[in-house]
């Protein structure tokens, strides 16, 4: 069976969308899940001992994006430096994922720049596409 999830780095960190996380927390053994969806009400797992930190990245935020998306990317870069294993996602694992992909890159140094982490994250997982908007806060948060 093909996987539909892929993992960011060193097989500790690892991107999809909701439907894939039930699979990367049995087959990858994620041990912290980062909820990008602002519409989620539970984990996609139903693992208790999954610890399940939701962002809600949304139309109806109540925080800008830029902070929000800051939030996302350091749950999942301190998860890794804690030793455990990490997923994120959000429903369909393009766009809000994929900005959470880039500022991941970038923030362990796996990139020096947008543009080179976006190619990255897209070579990894090539349905990424993020918006304008979403640029517009990986931008703000690294300072390019």
């Amino acid at each position: 069976m093909e996987k539909k999830y892929h993992a960011l780095h060193e097989d500790k960190i690892y991107m999809g969308g909701a439907a894939d996380v039930e699979e990367m927390v049995k087959q990858e053994g994620v041990q912290v899940v980062v909820d990008l969806r602002e519409e989620a009400t539970e984990c996609a797992s139903t693992d208790a001992n999954v610890k399940w930190v939701k962002i809600p990245l949304g139309d109806n935020a109540t925080e800008s994006e830029e902070v929000l998306f800051k939030k996302a990317i350091d749950e999942v870069v301190s998860a890794y430096h804690n030793g455990q294993k990490v997923a994120f996602h959000c429903g369909g694992g393009k766009g809000r994922t994929g900005t959470v992909a880039i500022g991941t890159l970038l923030a362990l140094g796996e990139a020096q720049t947008i543009a080179e982490a976006e190619e990255k994250a897209k070579s990894i997982r090539n349905i990424i596409q993020i918006k304008p908007t979403q640029r517009e806060s990986l931008e703000k948060i690294f300072e390019e």
